[in-house]
């Protein structure tokens, strides 16, 4: 009994240490959750802001080449030069003049063009569409006369008239001689106004924001020229420059031809996010951008949420240790056991956040120069790696280094090497490397992107090397735990957008029809024709989100993979896709082919889909035959589908993006997303796909599959 008071007070200290550690335990672990909070909250803004900006570049990639395509209705167009010529040697000819008319009458209204203006060889106004008094604009004139040397249709980018003061876009289209081709006799001057369609596009965002906005820049000399109006700043359009020396402006890092997300400051000095990329086949520039101040927004509330979490488990904790000492006369063991379960669990904490400390991760550009690392890789190897050559750290074992240089030569994917390297307080240490190329869209190597793990306790103990190996595969979980969770949450915003798009759609769709069937006594035969072009492009309009739909399935769906019969997959697919009635009119033939290790709902849907596009491009043919193959190379299995239809000879490298195609839609249809489906599906199984052809000489698309024992 003498002794209780004593043990009671160590059993306080003990108590009061308990607590302390909780408090540190709690407080590191809110620290560690937020920072992986943030990372990851980071990385969702990046995601949002570069597939917005995708969507936009490919959208006007699109818009540009409608218009080339409008152009090319007039363009080495023999019976409208020889009309337009007709007009040029005789400017009271009235019938050429009203069939002109009529032609640019249809092509402005049916087009949506601002104007359309007939110009002689020197560039002045001969007839124009509205029949008004609108002048043509200088700066028309003198790109008419550069006509006679390229004899191309000409994109005249966003200029201001000086006329009416407004911005204007115009298409060129250059009128030969029927005579002689090689002359230019006048040319076709189609406006654009970019406030009607392109301004409103450019400037729209899927998500509500304060300050989120994209903007259209061009290098103008040695400035980076805006070409629409910014959001809270107007008259910018054509009129607000950055010099590029300003280079923390992402405008500027845009128009350097940098690529990918960024900060900065505006032109105001406010700090931005954005995502920056070109435009292709263009001189323009994108810029998504957003105010860090509103990216960060609900960042600071999350923060304030943990402190209060957090503080809230603090002051429990503090509470517990005043009710375990008012306590005081609980049995000594129970004490002992109670302090001994805490520090358990705050070990485990400890362990914990130990474990998630993360490797070494460098990136070397094409030159093999280090470009980056995280602090790991400079606490290791010092603050002045960044610049250095490669080779500088694999002094003395330039076997292992070639290895490294495998990567750039397009050997392979990705290896592994591991290598003794000296710190940079000159102990020597083991290092795990994995290297992994990385390439740009056309898959040429441009740097590596390596991680290293520090493993010189394996070579002391092997149980040292089984638990770095278990943490591995805990951090592989966690990862692909939180990846599947955002593909779910991808997967149901794909869903939700098709079904907010369809339901405009069906309603345009349903309106018309309607307006059709009960008013067509009422409407002449120009608007049941325009009626019937609204239903045809909604229509098309909902195929194109349906196709969107299945992409977005192949990508995601959980694969099932087993040994298939490809021969018997095949002839399935192929009766599938063709009827009896069109199989009579083709020629088609297969060879025995290798099996294949894959998912067989997928690959039956690339067979589906390479069989439908040979089926399609033959039809014109009036002898159709259609060939199905395969052979071995290295350790892939390449099978192709053969045809004779009427081919391609250029652009292969965008047959397999989304909504590319190198026909147009009146001849053959089709949005473009088949391929797309077929390439993404081929990547799941680790094979790759291409395609080769000639005009008039039909098509083979080739795709690879790893053998079997490549799986193993």
């Amino acid at each position: 009994m003498k002794t209780y008071p004593e043990e009671e007070k160590r059993g306080l200290i003990v108590l009061i240490l308990v607590f302390v550690g909780l408090a540190l335990g709690i407080i590191t672990a809110g620290y560690f959750y937020y920072r992986n909070y943030e990372k990851h909250y980071r990385a969702e803004v990046e995601r949002q802001l570069s597939a917005i900006a995708e969507l936009k570049v490919g959208e006007l990639v699109q818009w540009r080449a409608e218009r080339l395509s409008d152009a090319a209705i007039f363009y080495q167009n023999t019976a409208f030069s020889a009309l337009a010529q007709r007009y040029f040697d005789d400017r009271g000819d009235a019938e050429a003049q009203a069939q002109l008319q009529t032609w640019l009458g249809l092509v402005q209204q049916h087009y949506q063009y601002d104007h359309i203006f007939l110009l002689d060889a020197q560039g002045v106004e001969q007839l124009t569409m509205p029949d008004d008094t609108t002048p043509v604009a200088s700066i028309l004139a003198q790109h008419v006369s550069e006509l006679s040397q390229t004899k191309q249709v000409t994109i005249v980018d966003f200029y201001r008239d000086e006329f009416d003061q407004h911005i204007y876009l115009t298409l060129l289209v250059p009128i030969l001689d029927t005579n002689d081709s090689n002359r230019v006799i006048g040319a076709l001057a189609m406006r654009i106004d970019p406030e009607r369609y392109l301004y409103p596009f450019i400037s729209r965002w899927p998500t509500p924001s304060e300050t989120a906005e994209t903007l259209i820049i061009r290098r103008d000399g040695n400035d980076a020229l805006f070409l629409n109006e910014l959001k809270y700043q107007k008259n910018t359009a054509l009129t607000l420059r950055i010099p590029l020396e300003s280079k923390d402006t992402p405008a500027v890092k845009a128009a350097l031809g940098q690529v990918g997300v960024v900060e900065g400051v505006d032109f105001l000095g406010v700090a931005e996010l954005a995502d920056v990329r070109a435009v292709p086949d263009s001189p323009w520039f994108l810029v998504a951008r957003m105010d860090t101040a509103e990216v960060y927004a609900p960042l600071r509330a999350r923060l304030w949420e943990m402190i209060v979490f957090f503080g809230t488990l603090l002051f429990g904790a503090d509470a517990g240790v005043v009710l375990i000492w008012r306590q005081q006369r609980m049995r000594f063991y129970r004490q002992r056991y109670q302090a001994a379960e805490a520090l358990r669990a705050l070990s485990s904490r400890q362990e914990a956040i130990l474990a998630a400390v993360p490797d070494i991760i460098m990136e070397v550009d094409h030159n093999k120069v280090y470009t980056w690392t995280n602090q790991p890789g400079l606490e290791f190897f010092g603050e002045d790696v960044i610049g250095k050559e490669a080779s500088f750290y694999f002094e003395g074992k330039q076997d292992t280094y070639r290895e490294v240089q495998s990567i750039f030569n397009g050997a392979e994917n990705m290896i592994h090497i591991e290598s003794w390297q000296r710190r940079k307080d000159g102990q020597k240490r083991l290092l795990s490397w994995c290297y992994r190329a990385l390439k740009d869209e056309d898959g040429k190597v441009t740097g590596v992107l390596s991680s290293a793990r520090d493993n010189t306790e394996r070579v002391e103990a092997e149980q040292e090397i089984r638990a770095l190996n278990a943490n591995l595969e805990k951090r592989i979980s966690e990862r692909t735990a939180q990846l599947e969770a955002s593909n779910k949450e991808l997967e149901a915003f794909a869903y939700s957008v098709a079904h907010d798009l369809r339901s405009p759609l069906r309603a345009i769709d349903g309106f018309s029809r309607v307006i059709l069937e009960d008013y067509a006594d009422k409407l002449d035969a120009e608007g049941q024709r325009v009626l019937n072009i609204i239903r045809s492009n909604t229509q098309k309009m909902g195929h194109i989100i349906t196709d969107l739909l299945e992409l977005a399935r192949v990508t995601r769906s959980e694969m099932q993979f087993s040994t298939l019969d490809m021969t018997m997959l095949v002839n399935s697919a192929y009766r599938e896709v063709a009827s009896a009635e069109l199989q009579q009119g083709f020629s088609f033939s297969i060879a025995p082919l290798p099996q294949a290790y894959g998912d067989l709902i997928l690959l039956r849907q690339v067979w589906s889909n390479l069989l439908s596009n040979a089926i399609k491009y033959t039809l014109p043919k009036s002898v159709r035959s259609i060939e199905v193959g395969a052979y071995t190379e290295a350790s892939m299995n390449v099978y192709y589908v053969k045809d004779n239809g009427v081919g391609f000879a250029k652009y292969t490298h965008k047959l397999f993006g989304i909504f590319q195609r190198l026909h147009k839609a009146e001849e053959f249809e089709g949005a473009g997303v088949g391929l797309a489906i077929v390439q993404r599906i081929v990547a799941r199984h680790r094979g790759h796909a291409w395609a080769k052809g000639k005009i008039n000489q039909g098509a083979t698309f080739y795709f690879s599959l790893p053998k079997k024992e490549a799986n193993d």
